[in-house]
Formats: C-alpha cells, sequence, structure tokens
C-alpha cells in the first residue's frame, strides 16, 4: 500500500478487507491505519473499508489490540476509524480493556471521536453495561453537541434494562425537553428498548404526553413504548389514550395504538382494564367503540384459555 501508484494502493487495500482473518495481523492493520491518512482518497477510502470488513471478520486479540493502539496516537483520523472499527466487532469487543478505552475516548479532544466512541459502545450493547459506561453515557446526554447526546442515549438504549436507573430515565426525558422533532422520537425508542425496567409513572407520563405531538413518528414511537412496557402501563389514562390512538389519521400511529393496547390486555387481567374496555364501548366513537369491543373480546378468549 506503500505503492506510489494510487490506483494499486487501492486495489491493495480494498484486498486485504476481502480477506479478512486471513490477512489480520499487527503490521498490515498498522498499515491500513497509515494509508487512511494517505493523499489519495480512492486509497484513505478503500483503506477504512478494508480496515472495517477485517473487523467485522476478524475480531482476534491481534486485531483489537492494534485498533485499542491506534485509538491512543495522536492523529485525530486514525482515532476516529480505529474507534468506529472496534465498535464493528460488538459484542467480540467487550474486553475490559477496549471498553476502558472506549471510556478514555469519550472525553477526547475531538468531537467526533467521543461521537464513534459512544457509537461504539451502543454497538456493544449489554456486555458493555458497567457502572463506570452507564455514568459516562448519561454525561454525554448532557453534552451541548446533539449528535452526540442522541448517540450517548441510543447506547443506553441498547444496554436494556441494565441501563434503566431512576437517574438515566430522568436524564432521558428530560433530554426530551430538546424541542427537536428527531431527538424526541429516537429517545422515544430508547425508552421502548429498555422494557418495562422503565416502566416508572414519570416515563408514562412522558410517553403519554408523546402521544400528543404533531410529529405521527413520534406519536407511533410513544405507542409502542408503553404497548411494550405491559402490564405496569395498564392504568386508565394510558388505556384510555391507546383507545383514541386507534382513531389515529396517520396509519402506522393508528397501527401502533391497536398493536399495543392489545399486548397490555394480553398482560394485564385487571378489573382497571375491564372497567375501561366497557366504558369505551359505552361512549367512544364508533371506530374506538370496535377496538375496545375486541380488545375485551380477545381479553375474554385469554382468561378462558387460563
Amino acid at each position: 500500500m506503500s505503492d506510489e501508484d494510487t490506483y494499486v494502493g487501492s486495489a491493495a487495500a480494498q484486498a486485504l478487507g476481502e480477506m479478512g482473518e486471513k490477512a489480520a495481523s499487527n503490521e498490515l492493520i498498522t498499515a491500513l491505519l497509515n494509508a487512511m491518512h494517505g493523499k489519495d482518497e480512492n486509497v484513505r477510502w478503500n483503506a477504512w473499508n478494508a480496515l472495517v470488513e477485517m473487523s467485522k471478520k476478524a475480531a482476534t486479540d491481534e486485531v483489537i489490540s492494534a485498533l485499542l493502539n491506534a485509538m491512543r496516537i495522536d492523529d485525530k483520523y486514525i482515532r476516529r476509524q480505529a474507534t468506529n472499527a472496534l465498535g464493528k466487532m460488538g459484542e467480540k469487543a467487550a474486553t475490559n480493556e477496549a471498553i476502558t478505552t472506549l471510556l478514555n475516548a469519550m472525553c477526547d479532544e475531538d468531537e467526533d471521536v467521543r461521537w464513534w466512541a459512544c457509537e461504539a459502545l451502543r454497538d456493544i450493547g449489554e456486555k458493555a453495561a458497567t457502572n463506570e459506561v452507564t455514568t459516562a453515557l448519561l454525561n454525554a446526554v448532557l453534552n451541548e453537541n446533539t449528535h452526540i447526546r442522541m448517540a450517548a442515549a441510543e447506547a443506553l438504549g441498547e444496554m436494556g434494562e441494565k441501563a434503566a436507573t431512576n437517574e438515566v430515565i430522568t436524564a432521558l426525558i428530560n433530554a426530551m425537553l430538546d424541542g427537536d422533532r428527531n431527538v424526541e422520537c429516537r429517545l422515544v425508542k430508547v425508552l421502548r428498548n429498555m422494557g418495562e425496567n422503565a416502566a416508572a409513572n414519570e416515563v408514562i407520563i412522558a410517553l403519554l404526553n408523546a402521544m400528543d405531538a404533531n410529529d405521527p413518528y413520534v406519536r407511533e414511537a410513544a405507542t409502542e413504548a408503553l404497548g411494550k412496557m405491559g402490564e405496569k402501563a395498564a392504568t386508565y389514562k394510558v388505556l384510555t389514550a391507546l383507545l383514541n390512538a386507534t382513531h389515529d389519521k396517520d396509519k402506522h400511529a393508528k397501527w401502533s395504538g391497536i398493536e399495543a393496547l392489545e399486548k397490555i390486555v394480553e398482560k394485564a387481567a385487571t378489573h382497571e382494564v375491564i372497567s375501561t374496555l366497557q366504558n369505551a364501548m359505552r361512549i367512544g366513537d364508533e371506530e374506538i367503540r370496535m377496538w375496545a369491543t375486541v380488545a375485551l373480546g380477545m381479553f375474554i378468549f385469554i382468561m378462558r384459555c387460563i
């Protein structure tokens, strides 16, 4: 790849990536990292693609070690790509040293390195869900950079119930006040991914508010999140909101409401559920009465099968 002919160098980088594990050695990874800082754009691009492909196929100790070393050098461009490549390994990169290095990368002077570190922790998922990682991501949710905030929030979401602490949930709810529709929608999905452990009253209230959003994608995500919470979300307010959602003008938000209603009815055989559905059958409009009847019928069928 040091060949002066840029076409040859580009082809060499591409070939190495396709070889995967067979080509993975410290020397070749170092060569790819150096090539990403070369003058020719095609060589840089193919070197980057080769490194990512190699990382996916060859998550060996040698590859991980080379990437961790690259994350500590002065060149910010190489640090960025090494951090990204490490994340592409997913759970295979969940070593103590890798997670510690990613935590350090979250304090990097370069914003892109910090962003890639959050992305890498997201890709590693639950195996990276230590107290130190959760705290670092929680701090990143408060970052001024929207991209870093969202990457950190989504990383917490991929860590599921392990990250569903009161402190994290409160921070995510506060972040929903950003005013940006994309931010709100993505944060609702983060809360949904955390599952039933995120079913605190504050979360339910925040999701109910999100169901009134002008953006149908936000409404859809909020109803999905409530449906995933199951029995803990089986309150009069939630059921009423979901019944109203079955009348949503947006078809995706509407079906999301129907599915969420079915999930809650399936999991929560409570008097409040029955009472709410019966009331809706009497006072709702035609479509709401229909879905309340369907939900109650499903509830009765489930009870007979028990």
